[in-house]
């Protein structure tokens, strides 16, 4: 039986609660003049500050070869660099919220993952609970804009989701490894090296930036990077990357609310009632590893 501690919880929480809000800070950063590229440098540069301060106050720090060193590397380039830019570009055209409807299906992206790389099982039950979950993103998309239409902004927003499932999948055998703040560290600094290359980008929005724009940048820093990615790691660890993917359908929910109140995006009623479909879908995630089935597929 895989168990949940308080402190495990209150991590997803955490992670869930700051990424969701992310949704909306993104939006509003890019409709203030940020541009993808330097939206996305600036609020790692800010997450690196950040980890920076918290692993060199570590009392015990480990030493990575070269391929270790490496590994981190690439996490961070396809899980958060790659992840990023997808985003931000999709949310150009696209609402915070049916962005996160469509990145809140990356638990299928992991689970699909983990089962191919990292051999964890996946019975009946767990199937049951993510085709319920996205049959509930389904009809929050449908509640959103009555159809899913394709566009660039949605193809960008896939590549995201992608990213998303992958990291998931790649950091466990780190975590597996390494400490959880030394990983996630290394994981965030090797994405913000690789976005160091739109270091011009940057320069530019910080030059016709106001004050409160640059503010929800680095509130995103903060706390959907920095925070957010600690709190998910230490999660991570704790229990297998399905079950903590499951979570992740909760997103969609919280972040229609916050663009509700932030950005007045209105959610139709259709989509309230897909989010509870999504979280009923979790709830049956999650019993099939607290009741210990072992039926398969």
């Amino acid at each position: 039986m895989v168990t949940t501690t308080t402190a495990t919880k209150l991590s997803i929480v955490i992670a869930i609660t700051l990424w969701a809000s992310a949704y909306a800070g993104i939006r509003l950063a890019l409709l203030a003049g940020f541009s993808p590229e330097g939206l996305a440098l600036l609020r790692y540069l800010i997450a690196s500050c950040c980890m920076g301060i918290i692993y060199f106050r570590m009392p015990k720090r480990q030493t990575f070869s070269l391929k270790e060193m490496s590994q981190f590397f690439c996490v961070g380039i396809v899980g958060i660099a790659v992840y990023n830019i997808a985003l931000n570009y999709g949310e150009l055209t696209v609402s915070s919220g049916m962005a996160s409807f469509i990145i809140s299906q990356s638990p299928a992206v992991a689970a699909l993952f983990a089962i191919i790389f990292l051999g964890e099982p996946l019975n009946r039950y767990n199937l049951l609970g993510l085709a319920v979950c996205m049959f509930g993103i389904f009809v929050i998309a449908m509640g959103e804009v009555g159809a899913i239409v394709w566009s660039d902004g949605l193809l960008y927003v896939l590549i995201a989701t992608i990213a998303g499932g992958l990291y998931n999948v790649m950091q466990k055998s780190l975590l597996n490894r390494f400490h959880v703040i030394e990983a996630i560290s290394f994981v965030i600094w090797g994405a913000t090296l690789f976005l160091c290359i739109y270091t011009k980008q940057l320069q530019h929005d910080l030059a016709q930036a106001s004050w409160s724009s640059t503010l929800i940048v680095v509130y995103l820093g903060i706390f959907p990077a920095a925070i957010a990615y600690l709190a998910w790691g230490y999660a991570l660890r704790e229990m297998p990357t399905a079950k903590a993917v499951s979570f992740l359908y909760f997103m969609p929910f919280i972040a229609t609310m916050i663009g509700w109140i932030t950005l007045g995006e209105v959610p139709a009623m259709m989509s309230l009632v897909g989010g509870v479909i999504a979280i009923f879908g979790v709830w049956l995630v999650n019993q099939s590893y607290s009741s210990g089935s072992t039926a398969k597929c």
